[in-house]
């Protein structure tokens, strides 16, 4: 597949991760308002994934063609590169923050629930 099929898949990707990052964000409480992480998201993040996503993608099918695969092996390389595109940017963006002053210490699985809504928010009284 070629270049515009892999923009086409990083679209929604992008979507996801941007959301996913807000609602760490969120339950976090990092930034100085949701007015400036979104502006920050959109305007910087967003732009710079949907290009890493789609390169990742084209880049990781191209090497995959190179070493014989077939065709539709191929485009699941491609489509692997794209979640550990995902996967990579979320431990970094996230991990960028790691000495944030915030009242709620860092659990990543406890903003997966949070998340999943499996649990509430946590209160730590402050």
């Amino acid at each position: 597949m070629g270049l515009c099929f892999y923009s086409v898949i990083s679209i929604p990707t992008t979507l996801f991760f941007i959301h996913l990052i807000a609602a760490y964000w969120n339950y976090y409480d990092i930034g100085i308002n949701a007015s400036a992480n979104s502006l920050s998201l959109i305007f910087f993040v967003a732009p710079m994934m949907l290009v890493l996503f789609t390169i990742s993608g084209y880049i990781m099918s191209n090497l995959a063609q190179r070493v014989r695969m077939k065709k539709r092996a191929s485009v699941g390389m491609g489509i692997l590169g794209v979640i550990v595109t995902f996967i990579i940017g979320f431990i970094v963006i996230s991990g960028e923050f790691s000495n944030y002053p915030r009242p709620i210490p860092h659990n990543f699985l406890e903003f997966l629930r949070y998340y999943l809504g499996l649990a509430p928010k946590k209160d730590y009284g402050i």
